[in-house]
């Protein structure tokens, strides 16, 4: 953690990945996941006081944290004392000492963060011993980045940023070890020379609309495909072998779910699509194969144009479920709800069309948080066992909602009400609920205005 910047926001998720590829994480037993033994990880040095949580995930798990600024001063010490990381900014601040000493001190550490301005300062640098770096762009003058003469690199992670650093590809197709890599690309096509990543195993791009190549099917130890967004998604023509350890693809455009397409990621546990609905009817995307996925804990849905699926049946192993644009009629939300482990469900810019929506016994039985935003919903009727686990309510953008079932004051549950001020009738019956809970609840719902 001592290679992120002072005040860095660190994504759980994207430290979780560089763990794994450091062969930082070790498993008590096969059933386990990457995430969950991370986590526990995670929660000890909080407990302890080295890591500040600067977000929490509803269902409890960290989202970001970071370092106190003397914890991380006392890191970057520790870790440049043994020669675990360097990071050369703080040992060398000025661009002068830092072209100085920096082709000297690579050759003796495993493992650094640098600028990217660093990388561009010689020709000539190079490390036979670098194994990981960790790239923190700058703003202003963007030069290539150059990284060729790093042999044995295995983890090459850029810090996410605004702005549009890149390496040449050719270059980073030649590192053969590599087995993690987060930057931007020069552009949206990706060459088939990336066969050459063999070890391959978290593949991250900052941009959209990236296309990929067939052969990004060679890579066997592949485990997460991430991008803004990924072309519609090539197959080999001829039959192959699953993809067993891809646990993550997102997010592909106008991904076609055939019965090819679900054997090559049958273990898929995240997988996000966006259907544009410019180019072929509903029935060409074969969306009712979803189901065939049955590892599949969280999928996120997006729909732009006209001529898109419809939602008719979902995997039974959901526990996180994200729509946004028209996907289900309310009246048919008995799909979703019959979910057994869904936990979260967030529905964006009108999702469910219609305006009335009537829950049913033994629905969303362990729901903990639901989001509605943007929708023309106007008559909600449920009851409190129909959401008995219910956490968190948050309503954005609902104009025309008549407001907020008089029965959810009664899930015991309930630790928050998020609003916006569009909507009179739903502030007064938050605050109503509220007020009812006083007498017989020992912590109120917290009711939260949000100014739109």
């Amino acid at each position: 953690m001592a290679a992120f910047p002072q005040d860095y926001e660190i994504h759980a998720s994207e430290l979780f990945k560089l763990w794994a590829a450091e062969g930082f994480i070790e498993w008590r037993n096969e059933s386990e996941s990457v995430e969950l033994v991370a986590d526990d990880y995670l929660e000890d040095l909080i407990k302890q006081s080295l890591v500040l949580i600067t977000s929490r995930k509803i269902d409890g798990k960290i989202k970001s944290c970071r370092l106190h600024s003397m914890g991380r001063d006392f890191c970057v010490r520790q870790a440049g004392r043994e020669k675990f990381i360097l990071s050369v900014m703080d040992y060398f601040p000025t661009l002068i000492l830092r072209r100085h000493f920096l082709p000297q001190v690579l050759q003796n550490h495993h493992r650094v963060s640098v600028s990217w301005h660093d990388l561009h300062l010689q020709d000539s640098m190079h490390s036979s011993c670098t194994a990981s770096i960790i790239c923190i762009p700058q703003r202003g003058y963007r030069p290539k980045g150059s990284v060729e003469n790093f042999t044995s690199l295995r983890v090459l992670h850029v810090l996410r940023s605004n702005d549009h650093s890149y390496w040449e590809l050719g270059q980073v197709f030649k590192l053969i070890y590599l087995t993690y890599l987060a930057s931007n690309i020069p552009d949206d096509i990706v060459p088939p020379a990336i066969a050459k990543l063999q070890n391959l195993q978290t593949l991250i791009i900052y941009r959209s609309y990236v296309r990929l190549p067939v052969e990004i099917w060679s890579l066997r130890q592949l485990r997460h495909l991430i991008a803004f967004s990924f072309q519609p998604l090539p197959l080999p023509e001829r039959v192959t072998l699953s993809r067993v350890n891809l646990q993550t693809l997102s997010m592909a455009i106008d991904l076609v779910c055939s019965v090819k397409m679900v054997k090559m990621i049958p273990n898929i546990k995240k997988l996000g699509i966006c259907y544009s609905g410019t180019k072929f009817g509903a029935e060409y995307y074969y969306t009712d194969n979803l189901i065939r996925l049955r590892q599949v804990e969280k999928l996120k849905l997006e729909i732009y144009g006209s001529c898109v699926p419809r939602l008719t049946c979902l995997p039974l192993s959901l526990k996180k479920l994200e729509l946004s644009g028209r996907w289900i009629s309310w009246r048919d939300m008995t799909i979703v709800g019959s979910l057994p482990n869904l936990q979260v469900l967030k529905l964006k810019n009108y999702a469910c069309y219609g305006e009335h929506w009537g829950t049913i016994e033994g629905e969303f039985g362990n729901l903990i948080y639901l989001l509605i935003d943007e929708s023309d919903l106007q008559c909600w009727r449920t009851k409190w066992t129909h959401f008995p686990s219910l956490q968190c309510l948050m309503l954005h953008r609902c104009l025309y909602l008549d407001g907020i079932p008089n029965d959810v004051a009664d899930i015991q549950t309930l630790k928050l009400i998020e609003i916006d001020d569009l909507n009179q009738s739903l502030l007064y019956s938050a605050k109503k609920i509220q007020e009812e809970r006083q007498d017989w609840v020992k912590e109120d719902p917290k009711v939260v205005v949000k100014r739109s």
